[in-house]
C-alpha cells in the first residue's frame, strides 16, 4: 500500500492492509489499520454487520503514531466535551484527545483518520467513531436508535427503557440463556419511520466478576481510556438468537429498586412519551463521546436536519402500537428475569 498524505502536505508512514468492511442498513464502512489487534477487537464488536470487501462510502484509518499536530491549521475550539476538544475548519474537523490522540474527519472525502500511540485509546476512538458515523447516517434515513434493551418473543418486540446502570446488560444475558426470547439489541435497538423495531446488536459489555457462565472464547477484555476495564461478550455467542425486524408490542419503563422486589405494573403512555424523549429524541443514554462531534454541536445538527421531529414521530408510532408498563428491577437478578418471562407468558406473547 502506498503512502498517505495529509491535506497540508505532510506524508505519514504507510501501513499494512489489515481491514474489515461493515454494512449498516445501506452504509458501507471500512476500518483499516496496521494495528491488527485494534481491527480485530472492533470487528468482534460489530461482527453482525461484517460483510465482504466492497466499495465503502466511508473509511476509518487508524495509525499507531504520535498525533501530527504541526501541520494543522490555526483554529479556535468550537466544542468542548469531557473527553475531547473539537475544532472546525474548511479542511475538516479536528478532535484532540488531551494530546494523546488526534482524529481528523474530512467531510468531502468521508475519510476519518485516528492517530495515537495508545492502543486502548486507538480502539476506543475507532469504536466510538463508527457509532457516531452510523448514528448520523441512520438519522438521515429516519431510522433512530433508542437507549433500551430490545428483545422479541414470538415475533413481537419488547422494549425496556432505563437509564445507564439500570441492569440491561445482565438482564439481556440472562434472558438469552433462558432460550425464551431473541435479542434486538442490548443497548440501542432501532425504530423505523413506520414504527417497526430493527435489530442493532453489538457485543455486550459487562463488568468483570459478574459471574458469567460463558466460555472464554466468546469473551474479550478491553481497557477503557478513562474508566475501568470491561468484558465484552461476542456477538458470536448469541448469533443464533438475534431477532429479525418486528412490530412493537410492549414498552417497559425500568426502574431500580434497592430491595429484592421485582414487579410489572400498568403505566401511562404519557410516561412512555417522556421516557422516549429522554432515551431517543434527546438520546441522553446514547451519547458516546464522539456523537455529533464530527459535525457541530448536537442541538445545531438536530435543529437543521429536523432530526428531533423525526425521532419524535418514530417514537410516537412505537408508543401508539404498544402497551406500557413499569418494570421494577430489584437486587435479585433471577427474580427479575423470572418476573419478566412470566409476565410475557401471561400476555400470550
Amino acid at each position: 500500500m502506498g503512502k498517505t498524505t495529509m491535506e497540508h502536505g505532510q506524508t505519514i508512514s504507510p501501513y499494512g492492509d489489515s481491514s474489515v468492511d461493515f454494512h449498516f442498513y445501506g452504509l458501507g464502512l471500512r476500518l483499516q489499520s496496521s494495528d491488527t489487534a485494534v481491527v480485530e477487537s472492533i470487528r468482534r464488536e460489530f461482527s453482525y454487520f461484517e460483510t465482504g470487501s466492497g466499495v465503502p462510502q466511508m473509511k476509518i484509518e487508524v495509525f499507531d503514531m504520535k498525533p501530527p499536530y504541526d501541520p494543522l491549521p490555526d483554529l479556535p475550539a468550537s466544542i468542548y466535551t469531557p473527553r475531547n476538544v473539537c475544532y472546525q475548519g474548511k479542511e475538516g474537523t479536528f478532535i484532540d484527545y488531551s494530546g494523546q490522540a488526534l482524529e481528523i474527519f474530512n467531510h468531502k472525502t468521508k475519510n476519518c483518520r485516528i492517530f495515537s500511540q495508545n492502543p486502548d485509546l486507538r480502539r476506543e476512538i475507532g469504536y466510538l467513531s463508527i457509532l457516531s458515523i452510523v448514528s448520523q447516517y441512520l438519522d438521515s434515513r429516519h431510522i433512530h436508535r433508542v437507549h433500551a434493551l430490545g428483545i422479541s418473543r414470538n415475533g413481537k418486540a419488547v422494549l425496556i427503557l432505563s437509564p445507564k446502570g439500570g441492569g440491561k446488560s445482565t438482564l439481556a444475558l440472562q434472558l438469552l440463556e433462558s432460550g425464551q426470547v431473541k435479542l434486538l439489541s442490548e443497548d440501542s435497538p432501532l425504530i423505523s419511520r413506520g414504527g417497526d423495531i430493527l435489530p442493532f446488536p453489538l457485543a455486550i459489555g459487562v463488568r468483570p466478576g459478574t459471574g458469567l457462565n460463558i466460555s472464554a472464547e466468546y469473551l474479550q477484555e478491553v481497557n477503557q481510556w478513562d474508566s475501568d476495564r470491561k468484558l465484552l461478550v461476542d456477538i458470536k455467542y448469541f448469533a443464533d438468537r438475534i431477532s429479525p425486524p418486528c412490530k412493537p408490542r410492549i414498552i417497559l419503563l425500568g426502574r431500580r429498586n434497592l430491595g429484592p422486589e421485582s414487579k410489572i405494573e400498568p403505566a401511562s403512555k404519557l410516561a412512555a412519551t417522556k421516557a422516549f424523549i429522554r432515551d431517543s429524541v434527546v438520546g441522553l443514554g446514547l451519547f458516546e463521546g464522539a456523537e455529533y462531534v464530527l459535525q457541530r454541536s448536537a442541538w445545531e445538527v438536530l435543529g437543521k436536519t429536523g432530526v428531533v421531529l423525526s425521532r419524535l414521530n418514530n417514537s410516537l408510532r412505537v408508543i401508539a402500537r404498544s402497551r406500557v408498563y413499569t418494570y421494577t428491577i430489584g437486587r435479585d437478578r433471577n427474580r427479575n428475569r423470572d418476573v419478566l418471562l412470566d409476565f410475557l407468558k401471561q400476555l400470550n406473547l
